[in-house]
């Protein structure tokens, strides 16, 4: 991934931004980025940081709905720091959101903590998505082989064995995977 160690402090105030910045090198992070949050929903690329942190309030907005934002668009992890009076409310607004709220003012260990949390649970979600794209592949390329065996079955009037070994030895003799084949005899047969 691009922004693999990389972070993005979005602060209003300088002062916070280079003092999350500082507990940024210090945990580890090689690349950290800051913004103002200003048209940050127009640039920011879906996989540009590991980790996104937010100090509310922005210049131009709270920054809920910039944290939500990032939240869904982009494989970021993302923590919002608030002041403590705060902080219920948000997390009831957020609801099932997997969008760290933190209460101001910081302890460096809980930062770290949450730091840890937030990006165990991106890796988690990352991988689980990852492995649902593989299993939706090939979902897709199990229906596709079935449909193209029921076309050769119609059409051929064979079984439903001698299309799947009609799909196999012609995949073998091209030496390409079955779904192409698949795909091949559907485009043929099928209007």
């Amino acid at each position: 991934m691009n922004g693999s160690n990389n972070i993005l402090i979005v602060a209003a105030n300088e002062e916070t931004s280079k003092n999350f910045a500082a507990a940024a090198y210090e945990y580890g992070f090689s690349g950290v980025s800051l913004s103002d949050g200003k048209e940050l929903k127009k640039t920011i690329k879906p996989d540009s940081f590991e980790l996104v942190i937010i100090s509310t309030p922005l210049e131009n907005e709270f920054g809920l709905d910039l944290a939500s934002f990032i939240s869904n668009n982009t494989a970021s992890a993302v923590i919002l720091t608030a002041a403590q009076k705060n902080c219920e409310e948000i997390n009831k607004k957020l609801g099932d959101s997997l969008i760290y709220v933190l209460p101001r003012p910081l302890n460096k260990q809980i930062l770290f903590q949450t730091i840890h949390f937030a990006l165990t649970a991106r890796k988690k979600l990352l991988e689980n998505e990852e492995e649902r794209k593989k299993l939706e592949t090939k979902l897709y390329n199990i229906k596709q082989i079935n449909r193209a065996k029921c076309v050769l079955m119609q059409y051929l009037r064979i079984t439903e064995s001698d299309a799947h070994r009609q799909i196999q030895k012609r995949a073998m003799d091209q030496r390409v995977p079955e779904i192409q084949i698949a795909l091949d005899i559907l485009k043929t047969y099928e209007i």
